[in-house]
């Protein structure tokens, strides 16, 4: 009796908020994704390599460009640079804007995608969030579903502007295929934006 009594006044009772402070925090997508979008904004351009040099890297060879440049590696198979370019616009639809960029072959399309061809995973990526940080595949994806409804939030509002002829400065990221193989030059590259700015 004496021990059960001992037991009982050395247990410690916390409260509800006490409870609910000392429990794991739920995982919330749209807050991390927000977290990582907001240091993307703040980073990225500081770290971003000129685009031709990036493209014309990895044409001839990705490895030593993925170095050079940066990149980071999310998984085996796949590199995404940080980069920055200015060039003229040649070509804009609702979706997307093209891009003529000095140092970058004619036969390679630069496109910047200003609406449902924006990928978010690719700097959910970029900004080193891997696989084990979430706790499982759909919070990992819905992380990436989250900033790409930032990106094209902010980018909409960056592009409404934009016409054929107006030159252009974007930072964004670049997703790479790690296959040990140079980029074909026909292979169009898709910057997925995060700052746009015009003139």
């Amino acid at each position: 009796m004496v021990l059960l009594v001992a037991m009982i006044l050395s247990t410690k009772f916390l409260t509800p908020a006490e409870l609910a402070a000392a429990l794991p925090k739920p995982f919330e997508p749209a807050a991390v994704a927000k977290g990582l979008y907001t240091k993307a904004e703040s980073e990225v351009a500081s770290k971003a390599s000129p685009l031709g040099d990036v493209i014309t890297g990895v044409q001839s060879d990705p490895k030593a460009a993925a170095e050079k440049f940066g990149a980071v590696a999310p998984n085996e198979s796949t590199w995404v640079f940080a980069v920055r370019a200015s060039g003229v616009v040649t070509d804009v639809t609702d979706q997307s804007v093209r891009l003529k960029i000095p140092g970058v072959p004619n036969e390679t399309a630069v496109i910047v995608p200003t609406d449902v061809a924006i990928q978010g995973t690719v700097v959910r990526d970029g900004m080193g969030f891997k696989f084990a940080d979430a706790p499982g595949q759909t919070d990992y994806q819905y992380v990436g579903d989250e900033i790409k409804k930032l990106m094209q939030a902010a980018v909409q509002e960056q592009a409404s502007g934009i016409t054929k002829g107006k030159q252009i400065q974007v930072i964004g990221m670049i997703s790479v295929q790690n296959n040990g193989a140079p980029q074909p030059k026909a292979k169009p590259v898709n910057v997925q934006p995060i700052k746009i700015e015009v003139g």
